[in-house]
């Protein structure tokens, strides 16, 4: 993919949504899975713009005009299918990391546009976290305030979750994961909490379309 171009849609993303990111890591050390909370359709394209050899799992519905589906495999994203999920998404993300070099992949836990804090434990999926388990590559908790056009969008990076006891001879402990799902969500919300201190500012209330406003169980 054209350097050029993501050098253009970030310059792009950065005048529409005034980016501001705290804490972010190194990382270009190793590969990551980068979690952020999932509050609306920009979000994508602030953290790819944002982020080198990074690699996006979405919806299938955003593949279903031609001209963006030509454009989502131009950037990198990857279509997975939420009615007939079986698995085959998840194995292409493990054997994306297994040439062992620096790689970042992004999935949303929540699974579709919500407001975390308003989301049950079961909202969050294991997706994300079973990729982490098998292909021994740690996921960073990411707080994405949602964009507004012209206005600052703060994006906070968490320190590394390693999912330590979650494999058991080759295999998932989906128990194990479940723990993690739970620290997943409550780091989110530290880091929200330090969105707010960063700039001693409450983080502007959520607008969702009538659609996502119950996407909570």
């Amino acid at each position: 993919m054209n350097k050029s171009f993501k050098k253009v849609a970030r310059v792009l993303i950065n005048f529409l949504y005034r980016v501001k990111e705290y804490n972010k890591p190194n990382l270009y050390d190793g590969s990551y899975i980068l979690c952020p909370n999932h509050v609306s359709d920009a979000d994508g394209p602030v953290m790819w713009t944002h982020n080198e050899n990074i690699r996006i799992l979405a919806k299938k519905e955003c593949f279903k005009h031609k001209w963006m589906a030509t454009f989502l495999n131009f950037v990198d994203v990857v279509k997975i299918d939420r009615d007939k999920h079986n698995g085959v998404e998840l194995l292409e993300a493990i054997d994306y990391f297994k040439d062992g070099k620096n790689k970042l992949f992004m999935l949303f836990p929540q699974g579709t546009i919500s407001d975390l804090n308003k989301n049950k434990l079961s909202r969050i999926k294991s997706g994300a976290f079973f990729i982490s388990a098998k292909a021994n590559v740690p996921i960073i908790p990411v707080f994405l305030e949602q964009p507004r056009l012209f206005r600052k969008t703060r994006v906070v990076y968490g320190r590394p979750m390693y999912m330590e006891g979650a494999l058991v001879d080759g295999k998932v402990d989906k128990k194990v994961l479940e723990k993690y799902r739970a620290q997943w969500q409550q780091e989110v919300f530290k880091l929200q909490k330090m969105a707010t201190e960063f700039e001693n500012r409450p983080i502007r209330k959520l607008k969702l379309k009538p659609k996502h406003q119950n996407n909570n169980e």
